[in-house]
């Protein structure tokens, strides 16, 4: 990790907080908020971050040295094995005097094998994870500042019994102290999603929707594909002067589309799409 992310964790983790008389319990409202059933994926986490941009997270930190090297640290079934410790400082001292260490070893993969800052409502929730690690009491505004220095912009919270991901832009938005507008009913997002696969050849339509997996389901009408198909192949198929039917411009019509929607540049804007394509 660089000295300058290190530099900023070191501050993050340092400065004074307003939680003297916190005793680890969940925040009742947050507990709430987490333990709704039956909503639907995007109405959950709307209301789940709406709860948790203003409360009290917990941050671990290696209470001590581990003798005999670092352990691995899992998520559900994913598994990381964290970065060796600095060889010149020996192992107490360093777990003692470097945080940003603590944080960055800590750090757990996402299903999706992306690193994540694992984060806890609750001690009790940090104690069935790991009881070698001691918490320190954060704002989420901060949390998500530490997940930004040490991660990929992502939380792990609650790993081993929630394992619950928020989007990156949620955190992101956290971060910077703004409201978070998901994708799903954002319009200003869509807008510029839409102007980029409409470029597209054989796009004739783009719409969206919330994902259930992802954060958004991107619909897009392709001239020629989805379930044209067989009506094509009966009528016997018309190729153009490159050769290609409609079925070819419609499958190179998505592959351009998956390629587009997979650009770093969309990463502060969306976090993982669906892509669904339509016939025209």
């Amino acid at each position: 990790m660089a000295a300058g992310a290190r530099a900023r964790m070191e501050r993050l983790l340092a400065a004074p907080v307003s939680f003297r008389d916190d005793d680890g319990s969940v925040d009742p409202d947050v507990d709430e908020a987490l333990a709704v059933p039956g909503l639907p994926r995007h109405r959950y986490l709307d209301a789940v971050w709406t709860v948790l941009a203003g409360s009290r997270l917990l941050v671990p930190v290696q209470a001590h040295g581990r003798p005999g090297g670092p352990a691995r640290v899992t998520v559900g079934r994913d598994a990381v094995d964290p970065p060796a410790r600095r060889r010149d400082v020996p192992g107490e001292q360093a777990r003692a005097t470097d945080p940003c260490q603590d944080a960055a070893t800590l750090a757990v993969r996402a299903p999706d094998g992306r690193r994540a800052l694992p984060v806890f409502t609750s001690a009790e929730a940090m104690r069935a994870w790991r009881r070698d690690v001691r918490p320190v009491p954060v704002t989420a505004r901060r949390a998500a500042q530490v997940a930004a220095a040490v991660a990929d912009m992502l939380w792990a919270l609650d790993p081993g019994t929630r394992d619950l991901c928020l989007p990156r832009p949620a955190l992101l938005a956290l971060s910077e102290g703004r409201e978070w507008v998901p994708s799903w009913r954002n319009d200003v997002v869509q807008a510029q999603i839409r102007a980029r696969l409409e470029s597209v050849e054989a796009v004739r339509s783009v719409s969206f929707e919330p994902g259930t997996r992802a954060e958004l389901r991107v619909l897009v009408g392709v001239e020629g594909g989805g379930a044209r198909r067989t009506e094509v192949q009966a009528a016997g198929e018309a190729r153009d002067s490159h050769g290609e039917t409609s079925e070819d411009r419609a499958r190179r019509a998505v592959r351009d589309c998956q390629q587009l929607l997979g650009s770093p540049e969309w990463g502060h804007l969306v976090d993982t799409v669906e892509l669904y394509p339509l016939p025209a």
